[in-house]
């Protein structure tokens, strides 16, 4: 929150709203971030959240907060997104199978499978690979890297899975 040496402003509350048309942050009353916290719970595709936008908007800080989880977010969007993980909604359907999504890339990503388009390609190599994590993966069996690393014997690993393998089945650890 900024603090305003006007006496008439001190009552001003501030808070950080992402414009929905582009990537600019400006700073609005608290009134005003509410009128642009509320917009989405029209939106069938965005919402509605059916929660209490008060309650969501935590001004001191410019943050929406969970009231599940006590999760906070700098965009109602993002918590609008996060809530479906309480709620199990999933408003995106596969129009090729029976999978729904909770978030429209995750879709888009799924319908990498029906397709079978891969538009992400390794500079090494021919390979190509339908998601940039996948890619990303890929491209240290070239390059060596082995970022994940055990504390208890110093092995290192090129995925977080097989780190997570080892550290279980080796150490007996969770």
């Amino acid at each position: 929150m900024r603090e305003n040496n006007n006496e008439d402003a001190q009552h001003q509350r501030t808070s950080e709203v992402s414009s929905q048309d582009c990537n600019n942050i400006s700073n609005v009353s608290a009134e005003i971030a509410v009128s642009h916290a509320s917009m989405s719970d029209a939106d069938p595709i965005a919402g509605p959240s059916h929660m209490n936008v008060e309650s969501q908007l935590r001004p001191e800080h410019g943050n929406f907060i969970c009231p599940e989880c006590g999760k906070s977010f700098i965009r109602k969007n993002n918590l609008v997104l996060h809530n479906r993980t309480h709620t199990g909604e999933k408003p995106y359907p596969c129009d090729r199978c029976d999978k729904r999504f909770s978030q429209k890339s995750a879709l888009t990503t799924h319908l990498r499978t029906h397709t079978g388009e891969k538009p992400f390609p390794c500079d090494q190599c021919d390979k190509r690979f339908s998601t940039k994590g996948n890619l990303k993966a890929h491209s240290r069996t070239h390059t060596g890297e082995k970022p994940y690393k055990c504390t208890l014997c110093e092995k290192a690993f090129t995925s977080s899975s097989n780190f997570k393998y080892h550290y279980k089945n080796v150490h007996n650890k969770k």
